[in-house]
């Protein structure tokens, strides 16, 4: 009778450790990603197969006038075809578009545009807060919200990363729920 209460005790147990190892850990295989670089320096990088992604803020100033942003962006480790990279203002009216060639062999994945170009819209935008997409008519026709963009007059250009929700109290707390039931059953 005491090895069949030890038995049933070592299950639970075991199961327990199981499902939180299983549903707690954030494992993202495949789905898209993108780095952004402001000078080749990383500011952020993202998976886009996650829950949520955050909210991403880059400030820019007149000290960033000569910098490039580079953006690599990954279709599951693809190359898109008819790449470009979209400004928009917060009505959503594409200021400028820059457009990309696309890659015989897969590995030329670098869009790089120049910040100057970028500040033009300081004038009329100027505190505002614009928008960078990309967009490939390959696997994103419909476009994604890669950065936000202040424009700013201060002479100082900083990256601000939110701390992403990664969508994983959920999974935890389904996983509980069914473990409980499971548990009551033995």
């Amino acid at each position: 009778m005491q090895h069949s209460n030890f038995s049933s005790a070592f299950i639970k147990i075991f199961m327990v450790l199981f499902a939180t190892i299983l549903f707690s850990s954030a494992v993202f295989a495949g789905g898209d990603s993108y780095k952004i670089y402001l000078n080749k320096k990383l500011v952020t990088e993202q998976f886009v197969s996650r829950a949520s992604s955050g909210s991403l803020n880059l400030n820019l100033g007149k000290a960033n006038y000569n910098d490039e942003i580079t953006v690599y962006y990954s279709h599951c480790g693809s190359v898109g075809k008819g790449r470009s990279i979209v400004i928009k203002d917060s009505k959503d009216n594409v200021l400028k578009e820059w457009k990309f060639s696309d890659s015989k062999d897969g590995s030329a994945s670098v869009m790089t545009i120049r910040v100057k170009d970028i500040l033009t819209f300081e004038k009329n935008n100027s505190d505002a807060s614009l928008k960078l997409y990309y967009f490939s008519a390959q696997y994103l026709p419909q476009g994604r919200l890669l950065t936000s963009i202040t424009l700013s007059e201060k002479n100082t250009a900083f990256y601000e990363p939110h701390t992403p929700n990664t969508g994983n109290g959920f999974a935890s707390a389904f996983a509980f729920s069914i473990l409980s039931r499971m548990l009551s059953i033995i």
